[in-house]
């Protein structure tokens, strides 16, 4: 979704999908579902089927797979930042404040290591995030 309709739409079909999901216990292989939570996201609910019925987004998803083997990912969640540092587990926030004031003392640089992959122009990571709040 990132690709196409940007981080925003992106996070708000990441949010509805985990409340479908984990909170009202709704299974994510369910194609009604997902063009649900698609079209509660802002994005065409027959659009979406046609994209889940297509090969469309094989190959990103094979690279980026790739890519996770290659870094030796094989644990949820593990923070990749800036393709040179890489937190596994539920990395407590000290943790990644020590990665990010080592990234900003050594004046490192990085690149967003699926952009690429996924083909998500870089641009969509200078998006601003409107995060809103849930009730």
């Amino acid at each position: 979704t990132t690709k196409k309709y940007g981080v925003n739409v992106s996070e708000a079909l990441y949010n509805v999908l985990n409340r479908k999901h984990f909170e009202e216990g709704q299974k994510l292989n369910d194609v009604d579902m997902l063009r649900e939570a698609a079209e509660e996201a802002g994005i065409d609910g027959i659009k979406a089927v046609e994209f889940m019925k297509s090969s469309e987004g094989e190959d990103e998803i094979r690279r980026s797979q790739d890519m996770l083997r290659r870094l030796g990912v094989h644990s949820i969640p593990t923070f990749v930042i800036q393709g040179s540092y890489m937190l596994s587990g539920a990395a407590h926030s000290a943790e990644l404040a020590k990665v990010f004031r080592e990234i900003e003392q050594k004046g490192l640089e990085g690149s967003p290591v699926f952009c690429d992959a996924l083909g998500i122009p870089e641009t969509s990571l200078t998006e601003t995030l409107h995060i809103s709040q849930q009730s």
